[in-house]
Order: structure tokens, then C-alpha cells, then sequence
């Protein structure tokens, strides 16, 4: 499955970014890390873009109290919009 993510950052964007990039939960685990995109909205917000995400491995990681992001998360992150994307047809005229 492929996700966007919009992170709605409570740190600073690159505060945040620095912890993205070391990857403390894991992120191969999940989804194809090579595939992986991130791009800076503003100050405060980020899009994450992941690919061939198994959803249930993310959610554990993600909703587990004990993860070893979790308080990494609370400290950098106000909250989550979390998109499925999907391959459509171009719309025809």
C-alpha cells in the first residue's frame, strides 16, 4: 500500500527531519525505504510519501507506548493525516 503522510510537526521542521533521518522506528521494516520521500512544507508541517507499506507492522510500531519512537514522536509530533494513494486513469474529457 502507499501512503501520504502530513506531519504536523510540533518541534521545527528541521528539529523533526533530523529524526526522520535516523530512522529510530525502523522504517525498512515496514515499507520500501528506498522508495521513501519527504518534502517541507512550511516550518511546521512535512509530507511523507512511503511505498509498499504493510500496514499492520507500521501500525505496531506506530500505536505501541513502548516503541522506541514513541517518545520521540510525542516530543517532535502534534499529529498525523495519514492518505492512502491509488493509481487512477487520467480523467477523460
Amino acid at each position: 500500500m502507499e501512503l501520504l503522510i502530513i506531519v504536523h510537526i510540533k518541534s521545527s521542521y528541521d528539529s523533526w527531519k533530523a529524526v526522520f533521518d535516523a530512522d529510530p522506528g525502523n522504517r525498512k521494516e515496514f515499507a520500501d525505504e528506498s522508495l521513501t520521500r519527504v518534502g517541507k512544507v512550511d516550518e511546521n508541517t512535512a509530507m511523507v510519501q512511503l511505498f509498499d507499506v504493510d500496514m499492520q507492522k507500521m501500525s505496531q510500531m506506530i500505536n505501541n507506548p513502548n516503541s522506541p519512537v514513541a517518545d520521540i514522536m510525542a516530543e517532535h509530533i502534534v499529529s498525523r493525516e495519514i492518505y492512502k494513494v491509488e493509481k487512477m486513469a487520467p480523467p477523460s474529457a
